[in-house]
Parts: structure tokens; sequence; C-alpha cells
């Protein structure tokens, strides 16, 4: 039986607006691969929930057949250590990287039955996070069959540059693969590409449906994204001057208002108002209308943010030609001369924030870096004109750019890609064996640190007593995996006399760890007492009449 495991949520804001490129491509991931996927049974665990709920509901509107929807399991956190127990799974695949291989690790070889690789994809690698995240998987020891998929080649090469680096720090080096596999797009997408509304998009924007228009379409801020300044100023001073045809610049994205404000001055300043369209934090539906009216797509990306490009493949799908730096993970999604064009970047290797990096705010430092990468403006601008005076180019491109998608870049692809990698590794993991258990030196005990704090520690010995309360008030999301009605009433019911802590341990169905839990939380929201030494000396203990003051 092939079974798939994943922990924490993979759609991190349910059915929210999906704006950001790791919240489109993990929601799309998985939408796909409960579509498509060859697998009998899919597990996704959660620490709310809340989460688990609210991916119930999502995956029941992606349409999939009472039969597929039959074998997805959505299970709490606190399950998993019995689940893997009594369960085989084939693989465990992760939406990141950096917050919870190693943690899986640990899991795996306290309580797995079987040995199966742990797999995780690649978003952003900047920052100083990156480093810390990179310190603690080289630490655990992660077993050789396990993989860090990395979404373009240049963010593998990157990956295995910061593991050599961080190795050194902790005299380990993460034993697994370093794999490309690149992200994909919806398949749904392909078939919505005739759906947007060119006319009227271009009519509501005031723009001629003769003029050209070219389409820049991401998260308009240059720490992340992207510097406008040298696009504005380039197609202010050298494109609409040498145009033979009327053309006009839609920048589209999520902005903060400051971010926005610096837009808008630049194109002040450059005086191209009558030129430039602004359409900031749009509906997720209007997408499709901005790309329909469009003709070319563009995007001078500079960031270290920005790993593969999701918003390039979308256009291409729409059949739209690309002009794009030559940059990360862009180079492996334009096919320069067929699909688009990849401008030339330059770059250097002195920096001077290096020695401050750790006293920089991570946005700031980010910024810096881009600020170090330049687009060769005089390419630039020369590709784009030769795209905005031949419309045959751009159908050709446009429509070569289409077949590619749908050839390797729809989800249903990606998937069939990821799972005959995971069936290599699983092969692999089979021929290892179970990997030794290992200690989580960063798993520090937090009642060790801080259990000095109360007054009042509890003890085995400590002796406990039921308030006469008959409701029990619903707990929080975020903890209420961990305290199940049903197991609160029998501790409840336990402890109609005074009966010492161990006691009242040894009577609950919970391992000793989650019973405490419980019994600590009925403590709190007063439906357990602690029997104090002066209420057993009064006689009082048994009648539960006097508070824990």
């Amino acid at each position: 039986m092939k079974r798939f495991g994943s922990i924490f949520p993979f759609l991190e804001q349910g059915e929210g607006n999906l704006r950001i490129g790791r919240l489109v491509a993990n929601h799309d991931f998985v939408k796909a691969l409960l579509r498509y996927g060859r697998f009998d049974e899919f597990v996704f665990s959660s620490p709310s929930n809340a989460n688990l709920k609210s991916f119930e509901s999502t995956i029941q509107s992606w349409g999939l057949s009472q039969e597929r929807l039959e074998i997805v399991k959505c299970v709490p956190y606190f399950s998993l250590p019995v689940l893997l127990k009594h369960k085989q799974f084939t693989v465990f695949h992760l939406g990141g990287w950096g917050y919870f291989m190693q943690g899986l690790h640990f899991l795996r070889s306290r309580y797995s039955s079987n040995s199966w690789p742990i797999t995780a994809v690649t978003h952003s690698l900047h920052g100083r996070q990156s480093v810390d995240f990179a310190v603690r998987l080289n630490q655990a020891r992660m077993a050789r069959f396990d993989s860090i998929f990395c979404s373009s080649c240049d963010g593998r090469a990157a990956m295995g540059k910061l593991l050599e680096a961080t190795g050194q720090v902790v005299g380990s080096r993460f034993s697994g693969h370093l794999d490309w596999l690149p992200l994909g797009i919806d398949d749904d997408v392909l078939a919505e590409t005739k759906t947007g509304d060119r006319e009227k998009t271009r009519e509501q924007m005031q723009i001629p449906s003769d003029a050209v228009v070219v389409l820049c379409l991401g998260r308009i801020t240059p720490t992340q994204k992207m510097d406008l300044a040298p696009l504005v100023e380039a197609f202010a001073r050298n494109v609409l001057p040498n145009s033979r045809h009327p053309v006009y610049l839609v920048i589209a994205g999520g902005a903060d208002t400051q971010n926005l404000r610096l837009v808008h001055e630049l194109i002040r300043e450059f005086q191209v108002e009558a030129q430039c369209r602004v359409r900031a934090n749009f509906r997720s539906e209007t997408k499709k209308d901005l790309l329909a009216s469009a003709d070319i797509f563009l995007s001078l990306s500079d960031n270290t943010q920005e790993t593969f490009g999701l918003s390039l493949l979308e256009a291409q799908a729409h059949s739209i030609p690309v002009v794009t730096s030559r940059f990360d993970g862009y180079k492996d999604l334009v096919r320069d001369g067929v699909d688009g064009y990849l401008i030339d970047t330059f770059g250097c290797t002195p920096d001077p924030i290096n020695e401050f990096y750790d006293l920089l705010d991570p946005d700031v430092a980010q910024l810096y870096e881009a600020q170090k990468v330049a687009i060769d403006l005089n390419q630039f601008v020369e590709r784009l004109l030769l795209l905005i005076h031949e419309s045959s180019l751009r159908t050709s491109m446009g429509l070569a750019g289409r077949k590619k998608v749908a050839n390797e870049f729809v989800f249903s692809r990606i998937i069939q890609r990821y799972e005959q990698r995971w069936d290599e590794l699983y092969q692999e993991a089979q021929l290892v064996g179970i990997p030794p258990p290992v200690e989580n030196l960063y798993q520090v005990d937090q009642s060790m640190l801080f259990g000095h704090y109360v007054s009042h520690p509890l003890s085995d010995r400590d002796r406990v007593m039921a308030r006469p309360y008959q409701t029990i008030c619903a707990s929080y999301n975020e903890v209420s995996c961990l305290l199940r009605e049903a197991d609160l009433s029998k501790i409840v019911e336990a402890a109609s006399t005074p009966i010492t802590i161990k006691e009242l341990v040894e009577k609950t169905p919970l391992p000793r760890e989650q019973a405490w839990f419980a019994l600590m939380w009925l403590i709190k929201y007063n439906r357990l007492k602690v029997v104090r030494e002066g209420d057993r000396k009064q006689g009082r203990g048994d009648r539960g009449e006097l508070t824990t003051e």
C-alpha cells in the first residue's frame, strides 16, 4: 500500500487570498496531488483542529470524486506516534524545507515501523533565517535517502553552498539528496486562458484597443521582487520615444502604502502618467483579465527572494511572450528567442554589508543585495521594442510558451516527476533501513527552563478533586487536539473524590504527558481543584467548597 504523509498545514491560509507565490504553489501542488497522485492513502497532520477542518473544507471544493475524498485522512500531531508505529508510509513531503524536516526526522527515528524518505520543497533561500535552518538541518543528521527538492537549478547550487558553509559550524553535513524538481501551475489555468475579458479590462484602464500592453505583474516591492526604477526610466527614455506603436506599461500586484507611493512618484518623475497604469492589491479573479489585456509579460527580477517564477508560467499559459531577467529560476522557464527573451544581468563579489549582515533587518539586507544586481537595460530595450513592433513574433512566441507549459509545467505532469523521484527514494530507503534513534540537540525542555516561574510545581504526590460543575468550556483551537471532551470527562469522573495525580494519570486512557496537560487545563479552568494541605486538615477537601486561593 502506498501511503503519502505531510505535516503542518500545506494550505497555510485555507481559502484565503492566494497572492504570494509560496501559497499558490503549495495550494495547487496538493490539489494536483490529490487529483492525479497514485497513492492509496493521503495523511495530512497539523497541530490545529481548525486548520484540519479548513483543509477538509477546501478539498471538498476541488471537485474530487467521493472515492478520492475517502482516502484523504486528516489527523492531529498527537496521533502521529501511534500512526507511525502501526502504519507504513511511502514518503512524507513538506511544503517548505526550513521549519520541520528536522523535527519529523526525530519522530521517524523514534516511532516509525518502516523506512521512508522525508522530502521538502524550497521556496526562498534568502535571509538570515535560512542560515539558521541550514545549521539545524546539518546537525540533525538526516538519512541519506531524504531529499530537498530545489525548484531551480541555480537554487540547487545555492542550497549546496549553504549546507556546505553551515556544515562547518556543527561539524556535520546534510547527507541527503538535492534534487532539481520544478513547480508548476494548476491544469485549470490552461482552460481559463480564454475567460479573461481583454476589451473590457482595457476600457476600464483607458487603454486603446490597438495599443501594445506590457504587463509587469508581481509583488510591488524592491525588497522582495524587483526594483522598478530602472524599468520605468528605460520605458520613459528609450522605449516610448523609439516605439512605432502606442505602448502602455501596466504595473500590477500586491503593495503596501509606502511601496505604492514610491511607484507613483517614479511615474510622475519620468512623466509617463499617460502611458502607465498601476493596479495594486486587485482581487485574485482579476488576474486573468489583466493577462488577457496584455501583449507582452515583463519581469526584471533582481532579488534572491525570487526562486522560481510562477507568474512567468501563468503568462506563458495565456500565450504571452515573456521578457525577463536571466536570473535564478527564470533561466529554467524561458527559452531565449523561442518563447521569450532572457535579459542578461550583472553582479559583483565585493559586499559592503557582509560584516553587518546579522545587524540588519532581513528585508533591508535583501534590498542591499538586490541593489548589487543590474539588468542589461540596452539589451532589454532592444528585445522589448522588437516584440512591440513584430506582432507575428509575439504570436509565435506566445504559442510556443503555451505548448511548453502544457507539456512540461502543468501540475499533472509535475506530480508524475515527483512520484517517480519518491519511488526511487523509497527504494533506497528500503535498502538502508530505518534510521537509528537520534537525539534532537535543539529540543530544550521548556519545563526545565521555566518550571521555576510558578509558585507551586505539582508532582505525582499532589492530590486533586473535581469541582461540582457540569460543563467543560471549549479550548482554543491550537490546543483542542490535546483536549477531547470525552477524555476530560473521564478525568473529572475519576476525581470525584480526592485522588493523587499519579493515580489519576494511571486511570486515564491518555499517555502520561497528555494526561498531565489535560488535568492542568482542568485546574486552570476551575474544573479540578488542588487539595491543599490546609484543606485536608480542616476536613473540607472532599466537599469541593474552597477555591485554590
